[in-house]
């Protein structure tokens, strides 16, 4: 019983922080969707949609990992989300003004090489997935695990197209060259 609150505290402190997010754009007057095509919505949709259904299908005891469930699994799957949480915010503080909900650049943006930006293009994306994927673990379901990460990864997949193209579009070489020497969610794998 105390594992789900955790894990429901968890998800609702995350959610906060990601409509916190949207919000704090909207209120900077940042957030404008005319070049997002949607990706915000897609991406949040994505993500409750899918840790809702994995949430629903965790207790189905036709899914479990094949070894049952245990609570240092939980403990680990939880312990990814929370690090994984820390590395998007890391990420978004990285970034710093130049971060925004939407896919947008500003006339000042510049390509961001510190940090998690070392290595990879879409760190705070890095962080949800495995945030995502976290909860797959926690809840000691393969179903509930496939859902939770498919589902934000493909949202997440059209997002980064979008973001690469409009970024090339206002920055040029410059993020071309930074494109070819960085990976787009796992550090030198993809």
């Amino acid at each position: 019983m105390l594992i789900l609150v955790l894990l429901d505290a968890f998800c609702g402190l995350w959610i906060a922080f990601e409509l916190w997010l949207m919000l704090r754009d909207r209120a900077q007057g940042k957030g404008k969707t005319v070049k997002d095509r949607g990706t915000r919505y897609y991406n949040f949709i994505a993500m409750i949609v899918g840790l809702t259904l994995a949430g629903i299908l965790s207790g189905r005891s036709a899914f479990f990992f094949p070894w049952g469930r245990s609570y240092t699994v939980f403990w680990i799957g939880y312990a990814i989300m929370a690090l994984s949480l820390a590395f998007r915010v890391w990420a978004i503080v990285t970034l710093g003004s130049s971060f925004r909900t939407t896919v947008e650049t500003h006339k000042n943006q510049k390509v961001v090489r510190q940090g998690p930006y070392a290595v990879l293009r879409h760190p705070s994306y890095t962080g949800l997935l495995f945030t995502c994927a976290g909860f797959g673990i926690a809840v000691q379901n393969w179903l509930s695990f496939l859902l939770a990460v498919a589902l934000p990864l493909v949202a997440l997949l059209y997002r980064i197209r979008v973001e690469e193209e409009e970024l090339v579009l206002a920055l040029g070489a410059e993020y071309q060259e930074y494109q070819g020497k960085t990976k787009k969610l796992i550090p030198w794998l993809w």
